[in-house]
């Protein structure tokens, strides 16, 4: 099986640490190019943060497609949350994801909602705050889908969120929201923490996985943690993705160093029993 291989960088710099190159998209751009992968994954706060234009220029030269954009920093950088208890706070969120989708489809690329889909709420109440991302997905779906393009919600570990921790309570959101055009994210660093068997999730995730992260358990790339990941890369095959493999690693030893090993990695799943 062959996928197609990417880097998760940011459009500005940001405290957000598992980002290569973050703020330097020429230069993850450059790198990604010589490295030999298909594309770059962007996470961008807002649409004005990076020149569309430039970007497909940027694209367009170096032969990369945008992989996805990845909407994190919203909160993180703005507090802003789509299971806000405050209506108008999840109306701004709504609407940010929006300005990202418009962004994306001109490159066909998808949002990514991880963090921002909010956390456990002042009242306490985890039901309510996922009915209401639930309600906020399906407007940001359907303003996806008149643009032709898809949304993939992320799996992230209890310590970042309380909400949607495993790939089956994110297959079970999907399913609420009802929307064809959302898919998941599964990411094998959130997915060492909270998985009883990792391949088994990814399988049981079939069609609906959208979209993946390769990291390791340390969060570095690939290979660089203790993840046996023959059975991750057999799953992913047995599930039929044909999507990317980002690497949404820290820049540890250093920004380029990761990206080395990310493509040394994925080179070498052409021949599983090399994946090392």
């Amino acid at each position: 099986m062959s996928w197609k291989a990417c880097v998760a960088t940011s459009a500005g710099p940001t405290g957000f640490g598992p980002m290569l190159f973050a703020g330097r998209v020429r230069e993850c751009i450059e790198v990604s190019r010589e490295l030999g992968f298909g594309g770059v994954e962007i996470s961008l706060r807002r649409p004005d943060e990076l020149d569309r234009g430039e970007l497909e220029a940027l694209l367009r030269a170096a032969r990369l497609e945008l992989a996805a954009l990845a909407s994190g920093r919203m909160i993180l950088e703005e507090g802003l949350s789509l299971a806000d208890i405050d209506e108008r706070g999840r109306a701004r969120a709504v609407a940010r994801i929006e300005e990202l989708t418009d962004y994306g489809a001109a490159f066909g690329a998808p949002v990514i909602v991880g963090l921002v889909r909010g956390n456990k709420p002042p009242d306490g109440d985890l039901d309510g705050a996922l009915e209401r991302f639930v309600e906020s997905m399906r407007e940001c779906a359907d303003h996806a889908a008149e643009r032709g393009v898809g949304i993939v919600v992320e799996a992230i570990n209890r310590y970042e969120t309380a909400l949607l921790n495993t790939a089956a309570q994110t297959v079970a959101a999907i399913e609420r929201i009802g929307r064809p055009n959302v898919a998941v994210l599964l990411d094998a660093f959130h997915m060492n923490i909270e998985e009883v068997d990792v391949g088994a999730a990814i399988r049981a995730t079939g069609a609906r996985l959208g979209h993946f992260h390769l990291a390791d358990s340390n969060r570095h790339a690939a290979g660089l943690g203790h993840i046996d990941f023959e059975p991750v890369v057999t799953a992913l095959a047995d599930a039929g993705y044909e999507g990317w493999l980002s690497a949404e690693v820290l820049p540890l030893p250093s920004d380029r160093a990761a990206a080395e090993q990310h493509a040394r990695f994925t080179t070498s799943l052409s021949e599983p029993s090399r994946v090392s």
